[in-house]
C-alpha cells in the first residue's frame, strides 16, 4: 500500500467527527452565554469593549445593563424627622454616594421603622422612581464618585415608631 492510498482519517475517527463538531459548537454557545451574562462587568473592567458589548447586547434585543455593585454605594447621611408643616408626616433625608469610579444603576432603598425594642413595625421598599427627583430620574446613571440627595415623605402617623433602619440594595 502506498502512502497516497492511505485514508486521512480512520473509520473510528470519522465516526467521532460529528461529536467533536457538536462539542465545539456547544463550547462556543457556552462562551457566548457567559459573555452575554457578564457583559456589564466586562464593560466596567474593559471600557474599550463597551461599544462592542452594546452592539452584542442589542443584537439579542437587550440593552447593556448598568453595573449594580452594592458595596460601592453607601448611605453617607440619613435623618428621619416629623414634618409638622405637612400634617405630621415623617420626612426622610439621606445622601447616597456612588464610591465607584464608574456609573451604576440607582439602588432601591429599604426603610424599616422600629419600636422602642428595635423590632420592625413597618417596612417599605422605594425604587429609584420613588425617591429621585423627576429631573434626576430621567437619567438612569448614578455617576461615579457622586452623591444624590434623597427626600421622602412617609405617612406613618398611626405608628409609634421610635427608630429606623435604611438599607441600599439591588433587586
Amino acid at each position: 500500500m502506498t502512502l497516497a492510498s492511505r485514508p486521512v482519517f480512520s473509520h473510528s475517527q470519522f465516526l467521532a467527527m460529528p461529536f467533536m463538531l457538536a462539542a465545539a459548537g456547544l463550547l462556543l454557545v457556552l462562551a457566548g452565554q457567559a459573555l452575554f451574562h457578564f457583559r456589564s462587568e466586562l464593560a466596567v473592567s474593559m471600557p474599550s469593549l463597551r461599544s462592542t458589548l452594546e452592539t452584542f447586547s442589542h443584537a439579542f434585543g437587550a440593552p447593556l445593563p448598568l453595573p449594580r455593585h452594592t458595596e460601592q454605594v453607601s448611605i453617607e447621611t440619613s435623618d428621619l424627622q416629623t414634618d409638622s408643616a405637612r400634617g405630621n408626616l415623617l420626612v426622610m433625608n439621606a445622601t447616597l454616594r456612588n464610591k465607584a469610579s464608574y456609573g451604576q444603576a440607582y439602588p432601591s432603598l429599604e426603610l424599616s421603622l422600629t419600636d422602642t425594642q428595635d423590632t420592625v413595625i413597618a417596612r417599605r421598599v422605594f425604587s429609584p422612581q420613588d425617591y429621585l427627583p423627576a429631573k434626576t430620574a430621567a437619567n438612569p446613571v448614578f455617576s461615579g464618585n457622586s452623591d444624590v440627595a434623597v427626600r421622602l415623605w412617609i405617612d406613618a402617623v398611626d405608628l409609634a415608631a421610635a427608630g429606623y433602619r435604611l438599607f441600599v440594595f439591588y433587586p
